[in-house]
């Protein structure tokens, strides 16, 4: 059973309007997820590759997200009003649940993916997330992610702004995983690094990557 709470409303930049997303948005979501994830490190291009049976992937992982509900996961899609509605951001939140369980399973990988490396990040994630928080309930920023052509807009502040007031006012922590790119934006809103663990591959393909978990205690300063 999840925590309840009284929903905060986000509260968008003017021509923006967000929204809880529905399944006609799932491959909206998940080009959003290619402009802005596997442009921003070279692991993602081993992690999540632009062909069709990740998309397909991907597309279940968003849709199983919104048909959970929202007492398991929010997702969120941001609208430019001035695109006739266009999608060009969204946000995914995990509940938290009274007795601190948060997995959510995931699709079934892709058979072409480097096994290796997709256990490394999502069970990495998830392990990672467990030794931190334990079994104590928590909000999960999952993703927040804007497509290429909207990034230097600010959309992601509102967004974590949501999360941040919703954990205000049920007095529990944020919990996410970061990039070392990222790190920086989450830290200025007050997030603390807590741990973190690198993905390791051959210089040749990506180097390394490292995902730092990051927590915010409340209460927070509101964006």
């Amino acid at each position: 059973m999840h925590v309840q709470y009284a929903e905060q409303p986000h509260k968008p930049p003017p021509g923006f309007r967000i929204r809880d997303a529905t399944l006609e948005d799932v491959e909206g979501i998940t080009n959003i997820w290619y402009e802005s994830f596997n442009p921003s490190h070279k692991f993602f291009e081993i992690a999540t590759p632009d062909d069709t049976p990740t998309r397909e992937w991907l597309n279940k992982l968003f849709a199983s997200g919104i048909t959970a509900g929202p007492g398991v996961i929010r997702t969120f899609v941001v609208e430019d009003l001035s695109q006739g509605n266009k999608i060009v951001a969204f946000s995914r939140w995990v509940v938290p649940q009274l007795d601190g369980n948060q997995d959510v399973p995931l699709p079934a990988f892709p058979p072409h993916w480097d096994p290796a490396v997709s256990e490394a990040l999502w069970g990495g994630m998830a392990r990672q997330r467990t030794k931190v928080m334990g079994t104590r309930p928590h909000w999960v920023a999952e993703f927040i992610a804007v497509a290429s052509a909207a990034q230097g807009k600010g959309l992601p502040l509102p967004l974590l702004d949501w999360g941040i007031r919703q954990a205000n006012a049920t007095g529990l922590e944020v919990y996410g995983d970061a990039s070392m790119r990222g790190l920086p934006v989450w830290k200025h809103y007050g997030f603390k690094e807590n741990g973190s663990f690198q993905i390791q591959s051959s210089p040749e393909r990506f180097g390394t990557y490292e995902i730092v978990a990051i927590i915010l205690t409340p209460p927070a300063v509101k964006l």
